[in-house]
């Protein structure tokens, strides 16, 4: 099977960390069944919105060149040319949470991204809330979260954390990211020094390797998450894999995926005084098994989303089964 991934994020030179899940779901595919992969990035980040625009030639060109037996989109706009060209062909599209979940300035994505939709055979979403919004559009959706490299996310053999005299809280992101709400994060922190826990720092999750990310989480006494909106992110499985406990606002999938997880825990609101109170209450708790826990939820590991993608890769040519998706259950004829 030949298939085109289409996609805004995938890992490159100057950005080797990036969208590097994608890279390594569509390699645990390879290993599950026969397929021959092309990337195209729309590197929309560094070379600017213009990127789209050309896609909706270029894209078109490069299925012209080459036969494919599938196509597959990561993040909605990366399907922008489905709206002027629609090749004859299975189309899978992955949405990954503010390109579908309306929080204000992102608008005109959000807009976009439901006109897309309406081309595609399957869409695959990250949580609940996001597929009650693309059902009443497009029938033909699963939730599956991108997984996550749990063996790369891991405390080596006999680890210790670095001795320090301060508490460190990691910012899951950067702050230059409106919907990553920095100005929160700074809110809760001043708020939980006042509650009387004053040595405490924190780092934000920016301008680093995969390999820095990973030291941090392990190293780290807490990640706080106070996002706008989210999917399912990837951050949090990466936390919970290295053993870091989680505070996090009622956003995404987090309340599923933290459910059960100790020193983990998941505030009502926004509200600055309730996220440091938890806060607080899980920096003075003591060590708990939050990789073990979080190890038996198999549906956030990458080779789960993976033996799914090449189940529904693997019926793309067998001409005789029509799929059909209704609710939660896939219906073969």
């Amino acid at each position: 099977m030949k298939l085109l991934l289409i996609t805004n994020m995938y890992p490159a030179p100057e950005q080797p960390s990036s969208g590097v899940f994608i890279k390594e779901q569509i390699e645990d595919v390879q290993n599950e069944i026969d397929l021959e992969v092309d990337v195209f990035l729309i590197d929309g980040i560094n070379r600017g919105k213009f990127e789209y625009l050309k896609s909706i030639f270029t894209i078109p060109y490069q299925l012209s060149r080459k036969k494919y037996d599938a196509i597959h989109v990561h993040y909605g706009i990366s399907g922008l040319f489905l709206l002027f060209f629609r090749p004859k062909i299975k189309k899978f599209m992955t949405l990954h949470g503010c390109d579908i979940q309306d929080w204000g300035s992102n608008f005109w994505n959000v807009w976009i991204t439901k006109k897309i939709i309406k081309n595609v055979d399957l869409v695959y979403v990250q949580n609940q809330k996001m597929k009650s919004v693309v059902e009443k559009i497009n029938p033909n959706v699963e939730i599956m979260p991108c997984g996550t490299n749990s063996s790369f996310f891991a405390p080596p053999p006999n680890f210790n954390k670095k001795a320090k005299s301060d508490f460190l809280i990691l910012f899951p992101g950067s702050p230059k990211r409106t919907v990553k709400n920095y100005p929160l994060f700074l809110e809760v922190m001043r708020t939980v020094e006042e509650l009387g826990i004053q040595n405490i720092q924190h780092l934000c999750l920016e301008n680093m390797s995969r390999e820095q990310v990973k030291d941090a989480m392990l190293n780290a006494d807490c990640l706080l998450m106070t996002s706008i909106s989210e999917g399912s992110p990837q951050v949090i499985k990466e936390a919970l894999y290295c053993d870091l406990p989680i505070v996090s606002v009622p956003v995404g999938d987090v309340a599923d995926m933290l459910a059960g997880i100790p020193k983990c825990k998941v505030a009502n609101t926004f509200d600055k005084l309730e996220l440091a109170r938890l806060l607080k209450s899980t920096l003075s708790e003591d060590y708990a098994p939050i990789r073990e826990s979080f190890m038996t939820k198999n549906q956030y590991n990458n080779q789960y989303a993976s033996k799914r993608l090449a189940r529904r890769y693997s019926e793309v040519n067998d001409r005789e089964t029509t799929l059909r998706v209704i609710g939660n259950k896939s219906l073969v004829e």
